[in-house]
């Protein structure tokens, strides 16, 4: 090619960049891109309503026992919470090396091994872990029942911890005759944990749910020719309903809780864990006629000292998908799909503003019918019923300065197309 010709496409190819980009950069499309560029709408108009027509909290309806972790926790006066591990089907027979399968008539080195999510303990010094039979006729879900079970008399064993010994693989050796006693009377066995120690101790105990579950391992024989025997995490309650005993094989149950929030306040998180359900009223002309730039959600944080007030805590907005006919909050809660590429980060202890990204909402919310799915939508943590923490908003009953609003930035809807 001529460098003459080079030069003059160089040129042009130049001259059509700057062109593009002088389109880009004006949304009233004025001036040279009158061609080029299509009408969008004139300039990025900027309203903040009073949109919210209800707010209120709500509780996370996951369901006992469907976390991804299980919360081993001693705070004082402040937390107590204790871990519950089903091993509903014990073997009653074993294979010797070399020789024929007979009954189980001793245990030996009994333990149960738990993964432990290392990023989550908190206390600096020794803690004590005390494990209780808690095997019981009574209602699977009651806390009050399982809670009656930690004494004396249904003790099993304990084991000391150093900081140091917290690892992300952690063997709990328990009592090898109260294995046996199992195992012989083909009942369940199934073990209550608790924290103890002279400081306040907090871990994260990964659940079947989380994909690494609790298994116990105990030898039926001295023998260590002898493959030590293996039992996954099990229930056989509810009768008749398999998810829900499913779930139960391990769970975490609250013995005590930072106070809750007051009814005028919405709250995110704690134990047990909540949700705020927000729902809006949004003119027409902005959802239908309008192409939204971007939308915020002001909320003004209220600090919350409970508990380990400096630390994160990752909030994701969720969109509600229930239609207007679950017309309790709560419920319609739990029916949601997540609409934001980024978790906010925020702090229990924090005051202030605090902003949610709906832009993504409005995207759905233009092709539902206003009268056959709710405007709404709900804020949920990222780590819900595994932790503690609980992030506190003003409600639309607070001051009109503190209450909840909408910012959106919109402009006429960009029309598709070549002009």
């Amino acid at each position: 090619m001529k460098p003459s010709s080079l030069l003059l496409r160089s040129l042009a190819t130049a001259a059509l960049f700057v062109l593009f980009a002088s389109c880009s950069e004006n949304l009233d499309s004025s001036g040279v891109c009158a061609v080029l560029c299509p009408p969008i709408g004139g300039e990025v108009q900027n309203v903040t309503l009073d949109a919210v027509v209800l707010d209120t909290t709500v509780p996370a309806l996951s369901g006992l026992g469907t976390e991804p972790g299980l919360l081993l926790a001693s705070r004082g006066d402040t937390l107590d919470t204790r871990v519950i591990i089903r091993f509903d089907s014990l073997p009653t027979r074993f294979t010797p090396s070399g020789d024929t399968a007979q009954a189980i008539s001793s245990v030996d080195s009994a333990y149960v091994q738990l993964r432990i999510d290392t990023l989550s303990i908190k206390g600096p010094g020794p803690v004590t872990i005390e494990a209780y039979d808690v095997d019981t006729a009574a209602n699977d879900t009651s806390t009050a029942a399982v809670l009656a079970l930690f004494r004396p008399d249904r003790f099993i064993s304990s084991q000391a911890f150093a900081r140091a010994d917290l690892k992300d693989t952690v063997r709990y050796y328990i009592s090898n005759a109260a294995v046996l006693a199992k195992a012989q009377n083909n009942a369940p066995l199934r073990i209550g944990l608790r924290a103890t120690g002279p400081e306040s101790s907090q871990m994260r105990i990964i659940s079947t749910e989380g994909g690494a579950a609790p298994v116990l391992s105990f030898r039926a024989t001295p023998d260590t020719a002898t493959k030590p025997l293996t039992v996954s995490p099990f229930s056989r309650t509810p009768a008749g309903e398999s998810i829900a005993a499913a779930h139960l094989t391990d769970y975490t149950v609250i013995a005590k809780s930072p106070p809750p929030a007051s009814p005028s306040t919405l709250a995110v998180g704690g134990l047990p864990p909540r949700r705020v359900y927000i729902r809006f009223n949004i003119p027409a002309t902005i959802i239908d006629s309008a192409t939204v730039v971007r939308a915020t959600l002001l909320l003004n944080q209220l600090p919350n000292a409970a508990l380990d007030p400096a630390d994160t805590v990752l909030i994701l907005p969720a969109l509600v998908l229930a239609g207007k006919a679950v017309t309790d909050p709560s419920k319609a809660a739990q029916i949601v799909a997540d609409v934001a590429l980024d978790t906010i980060r925020v702090k229990p202890g924090d005051s202030g503003l605090t902003q949610v990204e709906l832009a993504r909402a409005f995207t759905v919310w233009r092709t539902q019918s206003p009268d056959t799915t709710a405007r709404a939508i709900v804020l949920k943590t990222l780590s819900e019923g595994n932790s503690p923490l609980e992030i506190r908003f003003s409600s639309s009953e607070d001051v009109l300065a503190l209450r909840p609003r909408l910012r959106i930035s919109y402009t006429s809807r960009v029309p598709l197309g070549l002009p």
